[in-house]
């Protein structure tokens, strides 16, 4: 046996490799879903205020009178920032008719913003979770479509409720 077919063939092999990534179609596992992305909110002015209402409970802030910061600040910095600074959220549905699916039926809580240059308040619900637990769905009043954002925005919600009971709990 000669040595000279397996160097040819090691050639060829380096040779058509490359040949072969070049022109292979990308593939797509069969139903996968295409998702899409899209810019949330678009505040350029930035945020007055904002309202959180879950089921009875009703909270309210808005910015100091210097109008730089809100009360407690660091809550609505973080809050402020993941709704303005959302660059790109998943599109799950282009026309929500049946809201009862993602639990924007009946939303567990509604963020209400009140920004400079904007006519009317914008109202986002929250609905049920992903699948996975790893978003919530969430809607802007008005809009058909229906979002997942990361279930951050729902963490701050809670620390927002649990601040306000603690202050309450202090000054009674």
């Amino acid at each position: 046996m000669s040595v000279r077919p397996a160097i040819f063939y090691t050639i060829a092999f380096f040779i058509l490799l490359p040949i072969y990534f070049w022109i292979q179609p990308s593939i797509k596992p069969a139903g996968a879903l295409e998702q899409r992305q899209e810019s949330l909110l678009k505040l350029g002015g930035g945020i007055d205020a904002i309202t959180v209402a879950a089921g009875p409970e009703s909270l309210r802030f808005q910015k100091n009178k210097d109008g730089r910061k809100f009360i407690p600040h660091d809550l609505m910095d973080a809050m402020v920032s993941l709704l303005t600074n959302a660059k790109s959220v998943e599109v799950v549905a282009d026309d929500s008719t049946d809201l009862a699916q993602f639990g924007l039926d009946h939303p567990k809580s509604v963020i209400t913003i009140e920004a400079p240059g904007q006519p009317q308040p914008i109202k986002i619900a929250f609905g049920n979770e992903n699948p996975t637990h790893t978003a919530i769905y969430a809607q802007i009043e008005g809009i058909p479509k229906v979002f997942l954002l990361g279930q951050n925005i729902e963490y701050y919600q809670s620390l927002m409720f649990q601040w306000i009971e603690g202050k309450q709990g202090k000054n009674a």
